[in-house]
């Protein structure tokens, strides 16, 4: 309808909305994206209750929802609604966006961004649910006999809360 915040952020950079014509940008991925597709869906900072909802039942477990935090700061100043996906159930994933809009491609610095969220699940939305959407978990995500996942070791966790320090960071080892 030409209203709310995405319709204000489109205005704002003084760009066109090309999905006008489908009435949202929902209904354009409903129109244009089969049902039966693996879909990731990136950055996520403008969905709403409705949109998870009709999303999720479309595509199932094909959809990911691509969380980039540090990326949404610096491009818009908005934040993905993490405690709706998280409460709808769908798959979370992590990801850096690019250099264009980060200072550097850390996983760790991104999972960092979710501190009222259990390390345990912050830690599968950058191993397991990553693999799951980019449809590889058949060989990597997890330790189990016949993957091949990396390994990188993870320093800086806060044992006694299970989050992540401020000073947390990674290195791969495999």
């Amino acid at each position: 309808h030409g209203e709310g915040p995405l319709a204000a952020w489109y205005a704002h950079n003084r760009w066109s909305a090309d999905f006008l014509h489908y009435g949202s940008p929902t209904r354009r991925v409903e129109s244009c994206v089969p049902a039966e597709r693996r879909v990731l869906l990136i950055h996520n900072t403008f969905v709403d209750e409705e949109t998870v909802d009709r999303l999720n039942d479309r595509f199932g477990n094909r959809v990911t929802w691509v969380l980039c935090p540090r990326s949404n700061r610096f491009i818009e100043g908005a934040k993905p609604p993490v405690a709706l996906l998280r409460r709808k159930g769908g798959r979370i994933a992590v990801g850096t966006d690019s250099l264009a809009s980060n200072t550097d491609l850390s996983l760790i610095e991104e999972l960092k961004q979710f501190p009222d969220v259990p390390f345990e699940e912050i830690l599968g939305w950058a191993t397991q649910s990553g693999a799951e959407a980019l449809g590889l978990s058949n060989t990597l995500g997890q330790f189990r006999p016949g993957m091949s996942p990396g390994v990188t070791l993870i320093e800086g966790i806060d044992w006694q809360t299970m989050r992540l320090g401020e000073e947390a960071k990674s290195r791969r080892l495999i």
